[in-house]
């Protein structure tokens, strides 16, 4: 059903409120909030691929001035048509990219059952990233180069935010994730279980990325760490190798979503050598 709004303020849209203020929306996210069930897809393309992905639409904000057609999937919902001034308060208007879908969120998988999954042969497993820029890079770059499945340490970023979804491109709906209670209990699991643990660093002395050669089968972890501190002292430590992307010039590192391309890339070449 197709609905005008006229204010910013009106309940019926209280959902998509709050999108340009991150701490208020982090709040709203959190697992306490009043929007811990839902997430935000924004843009034709980032919907249209959470629908794939099998999320179910709760409802939908779209530009009242929009001439294109709609998902099938909208016929079933509340769709909220709003102004130029109600878009620009509430998401960011002329940034915003002609549609917001609220979707509902699926229940997490344990860690232990993508682990258990015998046809997961490449894991990314990432600790305190927190910027939804490099954790969105980070998903559309595994969701591209042959990674299997997502591990998170408590304190990184939701992958459903929506800067994270923007930035994805909703590459990482069909990516099977779940969420570590505590890193070193979770590092601890994926070794017990078979897989090589890799953590990414900058240090010369580590192993050099080039060099790894792996079958098919090999199961493999990579570990990756938050955009300056990089992995903490306790994660490398529970690594089973150390592993350096060499650099030249002054540079001692790549940022972490390009380091994650690069690494990404290289073990899908590894499997293939």
């Amino acid at each position: 059903m197709l609905i005008a709004v006229h204010d910013p303020n009106d309940p019926r849209i209280d959902v998509f409120q709050g999108l340009r203020d991150k701490s208020l929306r982090q709040l709203r996210e959190s697992p306490n909030g009043d929007l811990a069930g839902v997430f935000i897809a924004e843009g034709d393309i980032v919907i249209e691929r959470a629908i794939a992905a099998g999320y179910r639409l709760q409802s939908a904000l779209i530009d009242a001035k929009r001439t294109q057609p709609l998902p099938t999937q909208f016929d079933e919902i509340d769709v909220f048509a709003a102004s130029d001034a109600v878009l620009q308060q509430i998401a960011g208007y002329p940034s915003y990219r002609g549609a917001l879908g609220c979707f509902y969120r699926k229940e997490l998988p344990m860690t232990q059952e993508l682990l258990n999954e015998p046809l997961h042969k490449s894991f990314v497993v990432v600790e305190g990233v927190n910027n939804p820029t490099n954790l969105g890079t980070i998903i559309r770059c595994a969701a591209g180069l042959d990674i299997d499945a997502l591990l998170l340490s408590p304190d990184s970023i939701d992958p459903l935010s929506r800067r994270c979804c923007r930035v994805s491109m909703g590459e990482g709906f069909a990516l099977p994730y779940a969420r570590f209670s505590d890193i070193k209990e979770g590092l601890t699991a994926i070794r017990d279980s078979g897989i090589e643990l890799l953590a990414m660093t900058p240090d010369e002395a580590a192993t050099d990325l080039a060099t790894l050669t792996y079958t098919a089968a090999d199961r493999v972890a990579i570990m990756l760490g938050a955009e300056g501190p990089g992995l903490s002292e306790s994660a490398l430590a529970s690594a089973t190798r150390r592993i350096q992307i060499p650099m030249s010039g002054n540079s001692d590192s790549l940022n972490v979503g390009s380091a994650a391309a690069v690494t990404f890339y290289a073990l899908r070449q590894a499997r293939r050598s």
